[in-house]
């Protein structure tokens, strides 16, 4: 099975993925994936977007899991947070699109370094 890089943003590149929210989006990937057992192979995230890495068996599958994983992380954060959709004004956290690119077997090593070490980064978002 095909592994993919993919990437996706908060709705208008807002600065929302911090604290207590960035580590609950990171705990609802995670359970989503296990739950729909989807194969997720790394995580992280950035001030506004967020880098996962996983297996699908193709494109449709790999389309399906970001439906479950977007879907279902912007509803549970509305719910438990509901002051943040009011916060943001936007009745979606995720941007419509993500980005992905699927990885070479030789690739997925150093594509998941990179991914872990998203935090080490952030200087390039100091405004």
């Amino acid at each position: 099975m095909p592994i993919y890089h993919v990437w996706f943003a908060t709705k208008r590149r807002r600065w929302l993925l911090q604290g207590d929210v960035d580590d609950m989006v990171k705990e609802l990937i995670r359970s989503t994936c296990s739950q729909r057992e989807i194969d997720l192979i790394e995580c992280e995230t950035a001030v506004d977007h967020v880098h996962v890495l996983l297996r699908a068996a193709n494109r449709e599958g790999l389309s399906k899991a970001m439906n479950f994983i977007k879907g279902t992380t912007s509803r549970r954060l509305f719910q438990e947070l509901p002051e943040l959709k009011l916060d943001i004004g936007m009745n979606s956290f995720w941007q419509h699109r993500y980005g992905w690119k699927v990885v070479p077997e030789g690739a997925v090593a150093p594509v998941a370094q990179y991914i872990r070490t998203q935090k080490e980064r952030l200087e390039k978002y100091a405004r």
